[in-house]
């Protein structure tokens, strides 16, 4: 299940990524004390969503970024979590994120597709960021690549549903680019201040995928890459093949 919010914001910080995710923490604390405390009781914990920022006619100056929309999608398998955000979207107009203003305005059913196939062409609507042992970046064209996404796609899906893949995943890439991504969190920031910076090497692209349909489907709706929760990962169905 997805769900599109339109937020009228006139500059964002470089660090972005990071403000949705307190805009959706604010949004499900609204919503229910209880779900929140029960979500975020362990702090490294994954949690069950994926969502995907799209900034419309946005232009760089310095370290902040001049737009004139926002549009995030949230996906989720977890009818509970989805309920929380759009319920805690509703009841606010107006967010907060250190200086930064957020008017919400519409929130619409985004669509969801079946995957029903053992193969799927998948596109990435926010990018893949695959790392191995030592968090370095993997590129897809690595001979370690598959090795690592089937890692990273089960575990995600044993903490999600308590198992991993039913069985292992191969993944072909089509096109892909290179983006490195600039990023903060508060831990960074205490450390090093405001003015440093993490870099994420990512990827944008398309990639054929085989596996159980069940897999697929949930890692369409979970994300597929490391820090899902902070906007890296979300998948949309190009193409089913046979």
């Amino acid at each position: 299940m997805r769900i599109i919010c339109f937020f009228q914001v006139k500059k964002l910080p470089i660090h972005y990524r990071m403000a949705i995710v307190s805009i959706l923490k604010e949004s499900i604390r609204a919503s229910s004390e209880e779900y929140y405390e029960r979500l975020y009781a362990q702090a490294n914990a994954t949690k069950p969503f994926v969502f995907s920022p799209f900034l419309k006619n946005f232009r760089f100056k310095g370290d902040e970024i001049e737009l004139d929309e926002l549009r995030v999608i949230i996906s989720s398998p977890d009818y509970e979590f989805l309920l929380h955000v759009y319920n805690g979207l509703q009841s606010q107009k107006s967010f907060k994120y250190k200086g930064y203003e957020f008017t919400r305005r519409k929130i619409v059913m985004g669509d969801e597709k079946k995957v029903t196939s053992s193969t799927v062409v998948f596109r990435t609507l926010s990018p893949l960021l695959v790392e191995d042992e030592n968090k370095s970046p993997i590129a897809p064209d690595d001979k370690n690549y598959e090795k690592h996404i089937n890692y990273l796609a089960d575990t995600i899906l044993s903490e999600y549903r308590g198992t991993g893949l039913c069985r292992p995943l191969m993944i072909q890439p089509i096109r892909f680019k290179k983006m490195v991504i600039k990023e903060s969190n508060r831990q960074f920031t205490e450390k090093y201040g405001e003015q440093q910076h993490l870099y994420f090497t990512t990827y944008h692209g398309l990639f054929k995928m085989s596996g159980d349909p069940a897999d697929l489907q949930l890692l369409y709706q979970l994300g597929l890459s490391k820090r899902r929760n902070q906007g890296f990962g979300m998948l949309e169905v190009e193409e089913v093949r046979e």
